[in-house]
């Protein structure tokens, strides 16, 4: 399936989460590639569609409005009519539900391919089969695997990337004049994690090592997070000294990537931020509990993972242990994040 395939117009669904998101970025790439004079459109609902605005390989994002105008059967229905109307001729759909294979077969959209997974296949005409191999691969590679199956070719170091609009930037660089943290040293802090409980370090630990790093650096804490992280981001604010910022709950998703571009190091649990902030440079530092950063670790030249080794019971992959011991997190000390950060920063001094 190629140029000669007559291919115009694809239609991609994107994944349903910011992480996958970010992570699904080189499998448009890779569409680009092998189909370099076609229209690339993603259908995304609106908790990720920020993730592909202002990418230059996307010509438009289209909102799938699943809490009002596509919700229930009517809903996806009239999304299809309105799909079918566009006239795509291919769908990649790189979200794996039946619902995503359903609305692009109604959309009467000709070729149509995705994992042959969850009781999908029959409505796919590119079915392509989930192998031990890609079960075990990182999930850039998971979802880059179905451009490969197209016939895109891999790169050899894949990696997301995000951008950002000069609008996007000066009001960043405007937000911080007026915070007076315009030509500051900002370190941000991420403690969610909407996953649960396995995947959230100690917020005590998070103000611990951001208290150090302002000693040694005269660095400001910058703590963000959504609005149902705010009370954990109080309780690390409350263990800061000094000055600080909590932006918990007062930005876009937007306006939180342009002011993660200006972070000197992000300090983070694995999340969506996490993946938002290696795509966009900044120096990353990610503290990994119940899940395995070789599947869905950052990906990006100046990230580095912390997690305990030597822990029989992860990677679990459940929200709340069940043991209750959560060692996979607690057995992680604030000095193991510290010299991480240190590390990641001084790595980080030369990049753009």
């Amino acid at each position: 399936m190629g140029e000669a395939a007559g291919i115009k117009k694809i239609l991609v669904r994107a994944p349903n989460w910011i992480g996958d998101a970010v992570m699904c970025l080189p499998a448009i790439a890779a569409l680009n590639g092998l189909y370099p004079k076609a229209g690339i459109f993603v259908l995304a609902k609106a908790r990720v569609s920020p993730v592909f605005e202002n990418n230059p390989l996307i010509q438009e994002v289209i909102e799938y409005d699943d809490i009002k105008r596509h919700k229930g059967i009517a809903g996806r229905l009239r999304l299809a009519r309105e799909l079918r109307a566009m006239g795509f001729d291919l769908a990649v759909l790189l979200q794996n539900a039946f619902d995503a294979a359903f609305i692009a077969y109604m959309a009467r959209i000709p070729e149509r391919a995705g994992y042959s997974r969850d009781f999908r296949k029959q409505l796919l005409t590119r079915a392509i089969p989930v192998t031990e191999e890609i079960k075990k691969a990182h999930q850039v590679y998971y979802y880059l695997n179905i451009a490969v199956a197209l016939g895109a070719k891999t790169p050899k170091e894949p990696q997301p990337a995000l951008y950002l609009s000069k609008g996007e930037v000066s009001w960043a660089d405007e937000f911080l004049r007026e915070k007076g943290l315009g030509s500051a040293i900002l370190i941000g802090a991420s403690p969610g994690a909407s996953y649960g409980p396995a995947k959230r370090w100690p917020e005590k630990h998070f103000s611990s090592v951001l208290q150090r790093l302002s000693k040694e650096y005269g660095s400001v804490p910058v703590i963000f997070g959504s609005k149902e992280d705010l009370l954990f981001a109080e309780e690390v604010e409350a263990g800061l000294s000094g000055q600080s910022l909590n932006l918990a709950g007062k930005l876009t998703l937007r306006q939180f990537m342009a002011l993660l571009k200006r972070m000197s190091l992000f300090i983070t649990n694995d999340s969506g931020p996490m993946h938002l902030s290696a795509a966009l440079n900044a120096p990353t530092v990610a503290v990994f509990g119940s899940t395995d950063p070789g599947l869905t670790g950052p990906v990006g030249p100046f990230t580095k993972v912390v997690k305990a080794p030597g822990i029989d019971c992860s990677p679990c992959f459940e929200r709340e242990c069940r043991y209750k011991h959560y060692n996979c997190l607690n057995e992680i000390k604030p000095d193991d994040v510290y010299s991480a950060c240190k590390g990641i920063m001084a790595k980080g001094e030369n990049r753009v």
